[in-house]
């Protein structure tokens, strides 16, 4: 919109961008940029949501989905506040995003009474400065598109992670300069991801072929078809296990070296390739050793988390010694590796220990899923029954897998074959987040996708209205709810506490129970326009909704099923 007004400018820049969409709760202090979206060619479609922590929960998901960032609104100091648990999951999960926010008027002369002063922060970005790439607050129209630049090249650079650009209503609201000149940001262009270097692939690579049994620790990767070849081919020639930790899928979960759930596959490793993998004591634990002991196992460790370093809180987790340190994202590593090694048949003991390995993983995967196949409880359905069944009932149907709060079932029972088909968690431990989620993915993926969420009832319960915003996008979002009618981590920390205190089990629950009164998930979905079954109870009841649950989804209505799990 050339001329306008300053919001005008500010949504040009996110058509630039390539911003499609942009989630957002309204406020006075974000007025103009909603007005500019409304009426502006070709602007970015809106996605309303009841309260910005779903509007940044819609972005998280959204980016995790389609590999790029939308943007979010953000209302003065209070949506910033509202957002922040949000945003503090987007930056542990190295989740790009743009968050716009308004503020002021800064001129204290142009402040409505009240409203306006408790309303404006002198240095608004300090909420969340300390889990945002960047932020800004440029105060004239002249500072825009040079800080807009840097904000989305920032968030899109390795590591991802949100950006916080603030602007004051005035400048949003008064005519752009007649002299301003919009050059655009095409001329910024986003740095490229850390490679590794030559002389760190050949280490690499000699470090892994004299291995007797390596492994290979996927974090952060596994973006598109390249990277998931890339990956499943160096474990083919190393004669490796993958075990993915989850934030992202790095590999087909139905790979013959994918061991993620095998048991004791990483006891049995000598060396460890670590793919920018954020907690490494999780998975390895003492077999790392300390400061004061080595480990017992060679760890060589790549990625780029080193470089999102920030004092607020430990989501960088402890630092661990290696063998090496590789400043390089996971899927530039891996091809590198893959590349490296092409021309070398995999030597006579790592296609024994891929025919192991393929054969133990084989069974394994096999035992679990029997297992899964035919759990039975009393008037629930098992959690690992649940997976299942919606396993089952998805094959053959386009779906993401957009949020699980069942980690260690994840790659164990599911069937993931594609890249970004299963999306990881919050990353933040943060709760509500997965509607939200489900929502921003299928903004991504479109309506020929079911984007499935399986989440507690207690998580659900946080921000439930997300439901709504599904419904009024009419979005194919599947919502099942493994209602345990609990707040099942603290029951287990209280069961946990009462034995080290020699007391009795039986009140573990005081605090932590969902039942008093019961909830009703279908009444509390259907009033926000989803179509909702429940609560079920038996395996034969779950397989009819689920038939019934996919033809509404498919019809482009969000579908909620209450599913209840062994708890109270």
């Amino acid at each position: 919109m050339t001329g306008g007004y300053g919001s005008d400018a500010i949504v040009d820049l996110l058509c630039q961008a390539g911003v499609e969409h942009v989630a957002f709760n309204p406020g006075a202090s974000v007025r103009g940029i909603h007005d500019s979206l409304v009426h502006a060619p070709d602007a970015p479609a809106i996605a309303l949501c009841l309260h910005e922590a779903v509007s940044v929960a819609v972005a998280h998901g959204y980016a995790k989905a389609a590999g790029r960032p939308m943007a979010v609104l953000l209302h003065d100091v209070v949506g910033l506040q509202n957002a922040s648990m949000a945003i503090y999951n987007a930056w542990c999960d190295r989740v790009p995003m743009l968050l716009l926010g308004g503020t002021g008027p800064k001129s204290k002369a142009r402040r409505r009474p009240w409203i306006d002063w408790i309303h404006t922060a002198n240095v608004q970005a300090n909420i969340v400065r300390d889990f945002v790439k960047w932020d800004d607050e440029p105060h004239d129209m002249a500072s825009v598109p040079e800080s807009f630049a840097r904000g989305l090249t920032a968030a899109t650079s390795a590591p991802e992670g949100p950006v916080y650009l603030c602007y004051d209503a005035e400048l949003q609201e008064a005519p752009v300069p007649a002299d301003h000149v919009a050059e655009g940001i095409a001329r910024f262009l986003r740095p490229s991801d850390p490679a590794p270097s030559a002389r760190d692939v050949d280490a690499l690579a000699a470090r892994l072929r004299r291995a007797h049994q390596p492994a290979i620790l996927a974090g952060y990767g596994g973006g598109d078809e390249a990277a998931f070849a890339a990956l499943g081919a160096l474990a083919q020639t190393l004669g490796a296990a993958v075990i993915d930790t989850g934030p992202r899928l790095a590999l087909a979960s139905d790979h013959p070296l994918n061991g993620s759930g095998c048991e004791g596959l990483l006891d049995d490793a000598d060396v460890v390739l670590a793919l920018d993998v954020d907690d490494l004591r999780g998975p390895l634990g003492a077999r790392l050793g300390d400061g004061s002991r080595r480990g017992d196992v060679s760890l060589l460790n790549v990625g780029t988390g080193h470089l999102k370093l920030r004092g607020w809180a430990s989501d960088h987790q402890p630092l661990v010694a290696a063998d090496m340190h590789v400043t390089a994202t996971a899927d530039l590593a891996v091809a590198a590796l893959a590349e490296r090694l092409a021309g070398e048949a995999p030597s006579a003991e790592a296609q024994a220990r891929a025919a192991a390995l393929t054969e133990r993983i084989g069974s394994s995967r096999a035992q679990r899923r029997a297992a899964a196949s035919c759990a039975e409880g009393e008037g629930t359905v098992p959690l690992e029954r649940v997976v299942h069944e919606l396993d089952e009932a998805l094959r053959g149907v386009p779906f993401v897998l957009t949020n699980a709060t069942t980690e260690p079932l994840d790659m164990r029972q599911w069937t993931l074959t594609q890249p970004r088909q299963g999306l990881g968690w919050a990353g933040g431990g943060g709760l509500g987040y997965g509607v939200g989620a489900a929502i921003g993915a299928a903004l991504a993926r479109g309506p020929e996708v079911i984007s499935v969420v399986l989440q507690a009832d207690g998580d659900l319960l946080y921000l439930p209205s997300a439901l709504w915003t599904a419904a009024r996008l009419r979005l194919p979002v599947l919502v099942v709810v493994h209602n345990n009618r609990q707040y099942a981590n603290t029951v287990g920390h209280a069961g946990r506490i009462a034995r080290a205190r020699g007391r009795a089990l039986d009140r573990r629950h005081v605090g932590a129970a969902l039942d008093d009164p019961t909830v009703s998930l279908v009444e509390l979905a259907s009033s926000f326009g989803a179509w909702a079954a429940g609560p079920i109870v038996e395996v034969d009841a779950m397989r009819e909704a689920l038939a019934q649950a996919i033809a509404v989804v498919r019809a482009g209505r969000p579908a909620l099923l209450d599913v209840h799990t062994p708890g109270l």
